[in-house]
């Protein structure tokens, strides 16, 4: 035998696996010695090999081999062996149990034998025989080769295989199967495995192909035999599928050979060398291996098949081979471009085009309508095969009717652009000019294999039939989610839609659309857009669907985006797309979604000008999340043109009828406890209006009462359901949550960033973009000509020019919205709100338009009004009753007591804010002290006292509280701290604040009604218009005694005062019975703390105490009503009440001071009965340095009023005392403890030693010396134990010396005595002087003495820095001379005669002609006439009576109080007081050329202080500072004020009384004065005033502009603006004006005499609070005058210190006219002092010492 070594000389083939073998074939174990085979010299010829070979030999390898060889070495001329010769081998051989490279050899021998001279003597039956050694033949890597060789050449490629076909036919296809399963799986094979399995699969199908390819040996298969192959290309073609396209990636180890891209789907990997390759000798295949995906080799394989076979199968496979093809192309689909006429660049792959060209032929064949038919059943999933199989089935018959309908729709544009061309191609004479077109475009626009049974149209039916069933495919089992595999059948369908999309796109605007083919794309649309609607997210969210920039997770979503968004302003789907974009608007951002409506509004969708605009509105009325807070743009821009739209339907019945029901059974399918923004009330305006029209044309025909009790109406059905809405209860939780703001629920896509310029952007969108990336990237970067012209003429749509419905907020509307909406979300509100608002609508339609003229239209208003009433209490959430709270709070009636709505008037005095603010309801600026106490900046900002001035003490800070962080309202408080076993309920967040944004809309705001009135004083019984506001007040007073809810009381506490203010608003007996009972609830409420002690929720911070404090200032405005309580033990109560909330803390303190002050005016009685309470209780707040303004305030005005002192004991007045005394000792403290402002400091300080003054004058003369001890101690107290007093201390020890012993004016009036006796011309001229002069200084004084040398007559002139005294005595030591005697006393005789004459004033100019007279001796004659010249009778002329009686210029103190004077009067004033040192007991004035100038200035400095102050009149209508000007009277009751105010006196001549710069030549000779003992104002009265030839009166405004405090008569029925008056000296003015609007307010007859009026103070920016007037204050007709006149004293006190001080900025003391007087003597006496030179005497007993002491001469 031959050496088994030989196998290495054999030809290179693939080495056998030996190790398999049952026995070792090759060697032997080394410990058994094997006998060597016979040597052979030379090779054997097959006669030997084949005995070698024959059972019972054991086969040799070597042999078997050398028996193929030598068999194929055999020529024709060599007779071949006969196969029974072979037939033993090859069965031992071939055998199954023989080892493979036995089983190789054996069929290398059967190969080489039919391949040689064998097959000419072989027979039919020989080949049978042979085809038994193929059976059951299982695969092998090293067998497959030979066996299928072997196989082919028995059967002579199908030549030799007559009755085996078959047989041969089952062989293959097991021997496919078998290598083909190896393919399919991914794990467990090596490469080299895989690689000879593919090439045994690639080998057997191609045999199986030729044979096929074969007519005879096709013809003789059977049916059975089709039918198997078809069978077994099913098995694989479905197996191939069924493996992933990652295949090549799992199966390829980094030791692979190189790979090359193939043409299956999966990324081919990278090529990576080997790590390990076979022996040469063991292989026959390359080193460099493709590596196929198994789909790739039997796709391939199957349509080799097919291609072959396919026309001769019968119909009947087609139901097998379609759905093959379908899984296959949609195995291989990839994107396909954009639909064009230029050549396409779809790198189609080779798979799918030969699959889609297939599949052409049979849907166009002659088998067409059974494929269709095929084709449309396989769009629907299928139960009888997995998911996989049917959605890929599904993709691919989808495919297959796309590329269809592509080809057509590529053929249609195509002939469009052809018609279009040939157009441009023709002259104006219809001759064709050059005309070039490409033959191929020719051919595909009239193509002979276009079908009209493609098209759209005709598949619309079965595709939404198709994607509905998708959608719905395995949803009850669990829900769709993004990304399912059954989007990519509906990704198909969506792509479908899109070409047909992108050739309307491409064929221009010029082409007519059809429209059953939009119909038919808006019917597959809705049945797409419903998966998007029920698809989710893993974490269960909504899908966003962007319009501005599809995107999306998936491709199904990219491609429902892109259809989408569309350009609607030009897209002929116009008629559509809209409805479906809508029904998934809750996957639409809010932008899209406004941009949608945009173009709806723009293209007139939703006028009537549209057959559907209905329906459009029913679609956007519908949304599902329409109210949502994520919809804020898109529901404010859909409501705003609801509103315009019903403002343009409104007159037209037949559009507005249909408009309003729907949008009253939409609105009816809302939940009541949705909620909602300010946008959707539009809604409720729509059925309110609607409401009313159906009112007015029920009672057009009668308009009379009777008919209004029907309720069988529309408007009374929408009435009711408005009502229902509003009673609807909600959750707290839900009414919390109106106030929270929501997020998006529909999430923005990732990476989108809006864009700059929607005009550039939109229309680029509206083409539809290809899912094919390439040419999606090339469109962005280059968009098409047709995007490129529409983005030219695109632009941002017009809003609707319609007049929005005026709202008392006045909102603005932005005429374009802009592209980025913003982030932050409307206040999302309940729906009763929205009802509630319509019920005011509703109301105010009926009452404030012209419809109040009928009756009708009255009676339904009361009703409405009343269901408000009980809405305050009864509505369903605390938004709705704060809403009704928000519309009657602002409810006012005019003089006539017509109702209005307040808009711009609502809250002009600030009252609202300040109080809402005492509750942290609003921002509190500084305009009070204690918010200068709580503000660093402003303090910082200030003037302070140095801190080494003050004594240490930390400042007060109201309540002893810390300061509270900055972040708090100014005007609060700090906040309690709170028990820790209170149990609070969880805050939220206020429901309201001011400024306050209103929901609600009121037609004609402002505007007075013309028919419902709150009373009809001509017929008190008459009802019919009258509104029942007793109800409403009633209501309120049962809010304030039992509400839960703090932001519903505390809104009725913070605006009653407001209304209350408007007195002819309840002014009916029933609303006078409720005002009792609203004071009485409100005093017991107090007293005994019941109030607010209900609420549930309380915010951090506040108590019931902050409520309580509210209550006091609805009680400072029922002191107006004091004529509605009988009972006037109702009237003490209310100020024990008040003394009661002294106790309070700062604000309430400031409040009830405040109501005090006016009750000192308005409650005398009452407040004489409690003020030496109240002052005791002032003496214990005081040391609050907030309250120290207001105390000093309050006793100013206390202290004009006599009535209410007038039983004060001296411990009464002692606390009066003791309260400015203290503020002195406080100011002058070291450290500053006041913590205010300096100038406020500066205006406290003058203002305690003005209310010393006051009450020390209050005091009866003959108590006053009993106070004189406490108050000097205190002053030097407060002067803080300094050795040297300081200048106000010692003028206020020189006003006590002087007022304390006598009422005495502080300056002596001229006197007819004193002009006859101390007249130089009267005397007789002799040696010596008539009247001799000395002066002398004394302490704090300087007396003048002048004596008369012989007649005996003294005067005494006695200047102080309190006032100048005069006395002109006589003395008895010197005896008159009688007439008769020799030169008799004639000036004595006549001073006697004439000193109770008043002299009028004009001697204050020497008379020439008296001085010649009275030369030398005068006669009885002279001295006669003379007197009578100097007592003539005045000839002024008397003013007409309306203005008043005139004084004469005597000093006009004497004319209006008692005077008494002391002995200890005259003593003091000739003392050294308070000066009592022995060296300053009097010093002569020598020098008296000093004395000329002193007296010169010093008698024109003002005894007392002076103010001046402007007053003018506005007329009704006037607003510019020229006409008020130039008035010169104004209404009676301006008139009797003016006549309170002060004293009409006469200028020219006045010497006496203050003129404040008035000329009687320029100014008018009349004005209006006051006076005391302290002070005098001068009114600069601008109706006293000429007005002269100047229209602006300039000499007026030189006046009345440079005041500091004008008082303005406001009768315009407009706010006065704080700078009407342009002048650089604009700091107060005290404003007076009726409490309620109206033109009879500036013509008022005598029966408005005890009418009240609004008093307001305007303060410049920056100055404190300083008035007792707070925000306002209602104060009678007769008590007005003494009120405005007490303000004008303490503001031009204050403005006085606000300009000294320069705005509060600098630290500069104000001089007062006493202190300057006081400074003046001051010097003088330091001048003498300094001139005289003497030394001051030491005191001792020596007798120099005594001498100096005792010598008089040289001090007098």
């Amino acid at each position: 035998m031959p050496s088994q070594n030989d196998d290495a000389h054999r030809p290179t083939r693939q080495r056998a696996n030996t190790s398999t073998f049952p026995f070792n074939w090759r060697r032997k174990a080394e410990n058994t010695p094997s006998p060597a085979p016979p040597a052979i010299s030379a090779p054997l010829q097959w006669e030997a090999l084949i005995e070698v070979l024959t059972p019972p030999a054991v086969p040799s390898l070597s042999y078997a081999k050398s028996l193929a060889t030598a068999l194929s070495a055999l020529d024709a001329h060599s007779p071949p062996p006969r196969l029974e010769l072979l037939r033993p081998v090859l069965a031992s051989l071939c055998s199954s149990d023989s080892p493979a490279p036995l089983q190789t050899a054996g069929y290398d021998i059967l190969t080489a034998y039919l391949e040689g001279s064998g097959s000419s003597i072989i027979t039919t039956a020989d080949r049978l025989s042979c085809l038994s050694l193929f059976i059951d033949a299982p695969w092998s890597q090293e067998l497959w080769e030979a066996r299928s060789k072997a196989l082919e050449a028995l059967i002579g490629s199908g030549t030799h295989s007559v009755g085996m076909e078959g047989q041969i036919l089952r062989m293959l296809s097991g021997w496919i199967e078998r290598a083909f399963d190896g393919l399919t799986r991914v794990e467990s094979l090596s490469h080299e495995d895989r690689l000879e399995r593919q090439r045994s699969v690639e080998s057997l199908t191609s045999l199986l192909t030729r044979l096929v390819r074969k007519p005879e040996f096709v013809s003789r298969l059977t049916e059975g035999d089709t039918a198997g192959v078809l069978q077994l290309w099913e098995r694989m073609v479905d197996k191939s599928l069924s493996v992933p396209a990652e295949y090549l990636n799992l199966v390829s180890p980094p030791s692979s050979p190189f790979l090359e891209p193939q043409s299956s789907k999966a990324a081919s990997p990278p090529k990576l060398s080997l790590s390990h390759r076979r022996h040469h000798s063991s292989t026959s295949l390359p080193k460099l291996s493709l590596l196929k995906h198994p789909a790739d080799i039997i796709v391939d394989a199957y349509l080799i098949y097919l291609s072959e076979r396919l026309v001769a199968l019968a119909p009947i496979y087609l139901t097998s081979i379609l759905p093959l093809l379908f899984r296959a192309l949609a195995f291989y689909s990839t994107p396909l471009p954009r639909i064009s006429l230029q050549p396409s660049v779809h790198p189609q792959g080779n798979f799918e085009r030969r699959i889609s060209d297939v599949l052409a032929k049979l849907v166009s064949g002659p088998y067409a309508s059974s494929c269709k038919i095929l084709l449309k059943r396989h769009f629907f999933p299928s139960h009888e095969v997995n998911i996989h199989v049917s959605i890929q089935a599904s993709v691919g018959a989808l495919r297959t009717l796309r590329i269809s309908l592509r080809q057509v729709l590529e053929n249609r544009l195509a002939r469009s652009y052809i018609e279009r061309a040939s157009v441009n191609e023709y002259s104006l004479a219809g001759v064709p000019t050059h005309l070039t077109l490409e033959q191929e475009l020719m051919a595909r626009a009239w193509s002979q294999d276009e079908s009209a049974s493609w098209d759209l149209t005709r598949f619309a039916g079965v595709l939404a039939r198709s994607a509905k069933a998708w959608v719905a495919e395995g949803q009850d089992m669990a829900p769709n989610v993004i990304a399912a595999p059954k989007e990519s059948v509906l990704y198909e369908i969506a792509a479908i839609v899109k070409d047909v999309i992108q050739a309307m796109d491409e064929r221009g605007d010029n082409e007519d659309v059809d429209d059953e083919e939009i119909a038919a794309i808006g019917r597959v649309l809705r049945e797409l857009v419903v998966y998007v609607r029920s698809v989710k997210t893993p974490d269960g969210n909504l899908i966003p669907i962007s319009l501005h920039r599809p995107d999306g997770s998936s491709p199904f979503l990219v491609a429902i985006s892109t259809i989408l968004a569309q350009d609607l302003k030009s897209s002929p789907l116009f008629i559509v797309l809209p409805s479906i974009i809508l029904s998934i608007a809750d996957h639409i951002p809010d932008r899209d979604l406004m941009r949608l409506v945009e173009t709806m509004v723009e293209r007139q969708a939703l006028s009537p000008t549209s057959l559907s605009w209905l329906d459009e509105w029913k679609n956007l009325l519908t949304m599902s999340n329409l109210s949502s807070p994520s919809r804020a743009a898109t529901r404010r821009l859909v409501m705003d043109h609801l509103q315009s739209v019903w403002e343009f339907v409104k007159d037209i019945p037949a559009y507005r009828k249909p408009l309003a029901v729907l949008v009253f059974d939409v609105w009816k399918q809302h939940p009541a406890d949705e909620l909602e923004d300010t946008s959707t009330l539009a809604i409720w305006n729509v059925l309110a209006d609607e409401a009313v029209l159906r009112l007015v044309e029920k009672h057009k025909a009668n308009p009379s009462t009777e008919e209004c009790e029907a309720h069988n109406g529309f408007c009374e059905e929408i009435l009711d359901f408005v009502l229902s809405m509003a009673h609807e209860r909600l959750d707290e939780d839900d009414d919390a949550a109106s106030i929270r703001t929501t997020e998006s629920l529909v999430p923005s896509p990732p990476g989108v960033c809006p864009p700059t310029n929607t005009a550039s952007t939109s229309p680029i969108l509206s083409r539809v973009a290809s899912d094919y990336p390439g040419a999606r990237e090339k469109e962005t970067s280059l968009p098409s000509v047709m995007a490129l012209l529409s983005s030219f003429t695109s632009g941002t749509p017009s809003r609707s020019q319609s007049k929005p419905r005026r709202s008392t907020n006045d909102m603005h509307v932005s005429e374009a919205l802009p592209a980025v909406i913003a982030a932050e979300h409307p206040l999302a509100t309940p729906k009763c709100v929205g009802a509630v608002i319509a019920l005011v609508s509703v109301f105010s339609q009926l009452v404030f338009t012209p419809l109040a003229f009928t009756q009708s239209s009255l009676w339904h208003a009361k009703n409405v009004f009343k269901q408000l009433i009980e809405l305050i209490t009864g509505a369903g959430c605390v938004r709705a009753r704060l809403t009704v709270l928000q519309f009657m709070m602002r409810l006012r009636v005019d003089r006539d007591h017509r109702l209005y709505f307040a808009s711009a008037e609502y809250d002009k005095d600030g009252n609202i804010a300040h109080l809402a603010a005492l509750v942290n309801r609003a921002e509190a600026g500084p305009s009070t002290v204690e918010d200068l106490l709580r503000d660093d900046e402003i303090r910082r900002a200030r003037a302070r006292a140095p801190p080494q001035e003050r004594d240490g003490r930390r400042p007060s800070r109201g309540r002893g509280a810390p300061r509270m962080d900055a972040s708090r309202s100014r005007s609060r408080v700090p906040a309690r701290v709170l028990p820790s076993v209170a149990l609070r309920i969880k805050t939220r967040e206020p429901l309201w604040s001011i400024p306050e944004t209103l929901s609600l809309s009121v037609l004609a705001s402002d505007v007075s009604s013309e028919g419902m009135t709150s009373f009809d004083p001509a017929n008190p019984d008459h009802n019919e218009n009258v509104l029942p506001l007793s109800r409403y007040l009633s209501k309120l007073v049962d809010i304030i005694e039992s509400e839960r809810d703090w932001d519903i009381l505390s809104y009725v506490l913070c605006h009653l005062p407001t209304q209350l203010a408007n007195k002819h608003l309840f002014c009916g007996p029933r609303s006078k019975v409720v005002i009792g009972r609203l004071l009485a609830s409100l005093c017991s409420g107090i007293t005994e703390s019941t109030i607010a002690t209900k609420i549930e929720r309380w915010p951090d911070g506040l108590i019931s105490r902050d409520a309580q404090g509210l209550a006091f200032h609805t009680l400072t405005v029922l002191i107006s009503y004091k004529r509605c309580f009988d009972n006037t033990q109702m009237l003490h109560h209310l100020v024990e009440v008040f003394l009661l909330g002294l106790n309070g803390q700062p604000s309430t303190q400031k409040c009830c001071l405040h109501a005090l002050s006016l009750a000192s005016f308005e409650l005398q009685p009452s407040m004489a009965k409690h003020l030496s309470r109240i002052m005791e209780k002032l003496s214990q707040i005081m040391s609050n340095p907030a309250m120290a303004v207001h105390i000093i305030d309050f006793l100013a005005i206390v202290g004009s009023q006599r009535a209410l002192y007038v039983n004060f004991t001296e411990g009464d007045y002692k606390m009066v005392f003791a309260v400015a005394l203290k503020y002195l000792e406080n100011h002058n403290r070291a450290d500053g403890s006041l913590a205010i402002s300096w100038a406020l400091s500066q205006h406290v300080r003058i203002m305690s030693y003005y209310i010393v003054y006051v009450w020390f004058l209050a005091v009866d003369l003959e108590d006053r010396h009993k106070h004189v001890s406490y108050i000097v101690r205190q002053l030097l107290l407060a002067n803080g134990n300094r050795p040297d007093v300081d200048a106000p201390t010692e003028v206020a020890f020189d006003w006590l010396a002087r007022y304390t012993y006598a009422s005495a004016d502080p300056r002596p009036a001229k006197s007819t005595l004193d002009e006859i006796v101390m007249n130089p011309a009267l005397q007789t001229k002799g040696a010596e002087p008539a009247i001799s002069e000395k002066t002398w200084i004394l302490g704090n004084s300087v007396v003048t003495i002048r004596a008369l040398a012989r007649r005996g007559w003294i005067e005494v002139l006695s200047r102080r820095a309190s006032g100048m005294t005069k006395f002109l005595v006589r003395s008895e030591n010197v005896p008159m001379v009688p007439l008769g005697d020799v030169d008799p006393d004639m000036v004595s005789v006549s001073a006697t005669l004439m000193m109770d004459r008043e002299d009028d004033g004009g001697g204050d100019e020497p008379d020439d002609h008296a001085d010649a007279r009275f030369m030398g001796n005068p006669s009885l004659d002279d001295v006669k006439g003379a007197l009578s010249n100097s007592t003539q009778t005045s000839t002024l002329p008397r003013p007409d009576p309306i203005t008043g009686y005139v004084w004469s210029g005597s000093a006009p103190s004497q004319r209006r109080k008692e005077v008494a004077i002391d002995p200890s009067y005259f003593a003091l004033q000739l003392s050294a007081y308070p000066d009592k040192r022995p060296w300053t007991r009097g010093r002569l004035v020598k020098d008296k050329s000093r004395l000329a100038s002193f007296f010169r200035i010093f008698d024109r400095m003002p005894v007392i202080d002076t103010h001046k102050v402007g007053v003018m009149y506005v007329a009704p209508g006037q607003q510019q500072e020229a006409e008020i000007l130039r008035n010169t009277h104004g209404s009676p009751a301006y008139t009797r004020f003016l006549e309170g105010l002060g004293r009409l006196i006469n200028l020219r001549g006045q010497v006496d009384v203050y003129d404040g710069g008035l000329d009687p030549d320029v100014d008018g000779e009349y004005a209006y004065a006051w006076w005391d003992d302290i002070g005098q104002i001068l009114f600069h009265t601008a109706t006293l005033m000429p007005n002269g030839a100047d229209p602006n009166c300039t000499s007026k405004k030189a006046h009345i502009g440079n005041d500091f405090v004008r008082i303005v008569w406001n009768d315009s029925g407009m706010p006065y603006r704080f700078d009407t008056l342009s002048t650089q000296f604009q700091f107060v003015n005290i404003v007076v004006e009726p409490h309620s609007r109206g033109a009879i307010a500036a013509f008022s007859n005598n029966l408005h005499e005890h009418e009240y009026f609004k008093v307001t103070v305007q303060r410049a920016p920056g100055m404190v609070e300083f008035t007792p007037i707070g925000d306002f204050k209602l104060i009678s007709a007769a008590n007005l005058p003494q009120l405005v006149r007490q303000l004008s004293l303490l503001s031009d006190w204050f403005v006085a210190v606000w300009q000294n001080t320069g705005g509060d900025t600098r630290r500069e003391e104000v001089i007062t006219n006493w202190r300057s007087r006081l400074e003046a003597i001051q010097r003088l006496r330091d001048q003498v002092l300094a001139a005289d030179q003497d030394p001051e005497p030491d005191i001792d007993d020596s007798l120099a010492a005594q001498q100096q002491l005792r010598d008089f001469s040289s001090a007098y």
